[in-house]
């Protein structure tokens, strides 16, 4: 099990950054959402939601604000191609694998990325190599669709309760120290979202729901004709039909459920939902009296309350003693269309026999946490994580210790404190932090555009006590005879970066870029060299410094060496 880890919020180090993503249709929001929320209120730590989708977004950010709110950064992740396809297809997302190859770079920031499906996994293949990959629960079901062999791909899984987390110990799925039983967020999530006093009907009779599943085992192709057609010519019950949001997604899918709602819409005592909120946020599961269904996970929702269950067996299957139907032990199985009135009547009135079974069933998928689900699979995630950037950092910094003595070597060879190899040209690749060279080198060509945009004025006033304040950021002092001819404040991967861009007594433009963040430099200065650009770069603290221009290796070097001084001697 997790160990709490070592708290962030006093390190001086950037907060961890987890993206939870959500690129499947908006039912699976409800899965992470609070979890997102979350971990966002906790110190260290930076959230953000990204979809292909502006209706997820706008719907995760309605869930977070009856959540009570948290510091979120939602992102719509659509390049106009997606956005095409979608509207072309009429899918509530584009295809997954295309949206994946897609994003999979931008993607590859985050240090963690945390998904209630399995086909995003595909991102490490397509270049998210970087980030940690986390798998929340999604569904608390028995189908063997549940316990996909890529689940074992994860480098963390959280699971609902300790009947999933038997079955993934046994089918190898989950790795020892790298998965937690937190419960169920998804109940959080939809508790704060729906309306309890919301009814469908205005009548006293019994409400059944009828929840047929996508897959090829659900019923809808053997029993939905029938049990409408059923429930249509009787007055004792009423039905609400609410399928599987997938049964729902896409021009042609639509088109036959709008013709089939048409086709009922006399029948006060019929409602068929075309895909609202209602069909994911519980309402349903939550007011109907009797379940009628096939192979949801839904089911085990619907039993938060114990109520009547029958099941629809439209393919024959030899289900007793298969792990994949366990809940079929909850009700009554039918395999008649003409006996499904019949089946729910003896349903009801023997309910009785399966209440210890339908407690006890809910029990072992469900962890009921001290904490909320939410609070306990955010404190998972943050444990896991804690760690493991400790690990990371432990294993940089050696890695740092061997470049610097193997910098030092170099050193000691040339002339001075300029290696030979930078004499000629550029100096050896040191194995610099390559994130610190890129931003450096983006920041300072951001730099030269503005310069050359009339729209965006320069700003040279330079207060290192101001930047202090507001960034955080120390700057060294800079060498006598330059003039300052722009400081700008830009994002970066690890805080904020602070770009002052100058011109040297010799009218040489370069820029001075700070950022906080660990390379293999000490105090003396260091060549790297990142798309064509030159960095000479240095190390003081917590912070990292880089000389960047259109020079000289050399001179280069010539320049940071000057201002590394300066910081040394202040």
């Amino acid at each position: 099990m997790m160990t709490s880890a070592e708290p962030l919020a006093d390190t001086g180090r950037p907060p961890i950054r987890v993206c939870f993503f959500f690129n499947a249709q908006r039912h699976q929001v409800l899965h992470g959402i609070s979890t997102a929320v979350e971990l966002a209120r906790r110190p260290g730590f930076e959230a953000h939601v990204v979809s292909p989708s502006e209706g997820h977004l706008d719907y995760a950010r309605e869930v977070a604000g009856r959540l009570g709110g948290a510091p979120i950064v939602f992102t719509r992740a659509n390049p106009l191609l997606l956005s095409a396809i979608a509207q072309m297809t009429g899918g509530a997302v584009p295809p997954k694998v295309l949206t994946l190859g897609l994003l999979a770079r931008d993607l590859n920031r985050f240090e963690a990325i945390a998904v209630p499906e399995r086909t995003s996994i595909l991102l490490r293949k397509l270049g998210a190599r970087s980030p940690r990959y986390i798998h929340l629960d999604h569904g608390a079901g028995d189908r063997a669709a549940g316990f996909d062999p890529r689940i074992r791909e994860f480098d963390m899984v959280l699971m609902a309760g300790e009947k999933h987390r038997a079955r993934m110990a046994e089918e190898g799925l989950i790795h020892p120290g790298r998965h937690a039983v937190v419960g169920y967020p998804k109940f959080e999530a939809a508790d704060a979202m729906r309306d309890p006093a919301w009814r469908p009907f205005d009548n006293r009779r019994p409400t059944v729901l009828y929840n047929p599943h996508f897959s090829r085992l659900g019923s809808w192709e053997a029993f939905g004709e029938a049990v409408l057609q059923a429930f249509a010519g009787q007055d004792r019950y009423n039905l609400i039909v609410a399928p599987h949001v997938r049964m729902l997604d896409g021009h042609a899918q639509q088109a036959k459920w709008r013709a089939l709602a048409e086709a009922y819409a006399g029948h006060a005592h019929i409602r068929i939902d075309l895909g609202s909120e209602r069909c994911i946020d519980m309402t349903y599961t939550a007011l109907a009296d009797v379940y009628l269904g096939d192979v949801s996970s839904q089911v085990y929702e619907f039993l938060r309350t114990p109520k009547p269950c029958v099941f629809l067996d439209g393919h024959g299957v030899d289900w007793e003693g298969d792990k994949n139907y366990g809940h079929w032990r909850f009700g009554p199985v039918e395999r008649s269309p003409a006996r499904v009135l019949e089946t729910v009547d003896a349903a009801v009135a023997s309910h009785w026999r399966y209440l210890d079974v339908q407690i006890d069933g809910f029990a072992e998928t469900f962890a009921e946490p001290g904490t909320t689900a939410s609070a306990r699979a955010a404190a998972a995630i943050a444990d896991y994580l804690g760690a493991t950037r400790a690990v990371r950092i432990a294993s940089h910094r050696s890695r740092l210790r061997d470049v610097g003595r193997a910098a030092a070597l170099a050193i000691a060879v040339g002339a001075g404190w300029m290696s030979n190899e930078a004499l000629t040209g550029l100096s050896a690749r040191a194995e610099a932090e390559p994130l610190f060279v890129e931003e450096a080198v983006t920041s300072y060509r951001t730099g030269l555009i503005r310069a050359a945009m009339k729209s965006q004025p320069e700003v040279r006033e330079f207060d290192p006590v101001e930047i202090r304040k507001a960034t955080g950021i120390v700057l060294p002092a800079v060498p006598r005879g330059v003039s300052i001819t722009d400081v700008q404040v830009y994002p970066s991967e690890t805080g904020p970066s602070v770009q002052v861009a100058m011109l040297t007594a010799r009218g040489e433009p370069v820029s001075l870029v700070a950022i906080r963040g660990e390379t293999p430099a000490g105090h003396r200065p260091l060549l790297e060299s990142y798309k064509g650009a030159k960095v000479a770069y240095w190390e003081e603290g917590d912070f990292a410094y880089g000389v960047v221009g259109d020079l000289p290796a050399k001179r280069l070097l010539q320049l940071a060496a000057e201002m590394s001084r300066e910081a040394a001697s202040d």
